[in-house]
């Protein structure tokens, strides 16, 4: 019974040292991707007709690395959030290109 007690107190400190890691590499990529838009934007880096459609792979990168590391995703049972995150999107898609339409 102790044995079992130890392997999971000892495994517990390893994970949370890989899941500090794993935040703390995602929140680095996230700022660095942010320096790379806002030096893009700003030096005038990237065509004016490329600025935008950069923009948005960017910004979806960085959701989806939220959504992983920060929403924890990736983890076993979390398939009911995803469906719920994907309805969202798709329910925004269909809004945002009904208001387009609008206009």
């Amino acid at each position: 019974m102790q044995t079992s007690t130890q392997t999971t107190t000892s495994q517990q400190p390893a994970k949370k040292q890989e899941s500090v890691g794993k935040h703390l590499l995602s929140f680095a990529v996230m700022i660095v991707l942010t320096a790379i838009a806002f030096a893009a934007v700003g030096l005038k880096i990237i065509p004016t007709h490329l600025v935008v459609p950069v923009l948005l792979v960017m910004a979806a990168i960085q959701v989806f690395l939220q959504l992983f590391t920060f929403m924890h995703l990736d983890q076993k049972g979390s398939l009911f959030p995803i469906i719920f995150i994907f309805a969202g999107i798709f329910v925004a898609v269909i809004s945002a290109f009904g208001i387009f339409m609008l206009l």
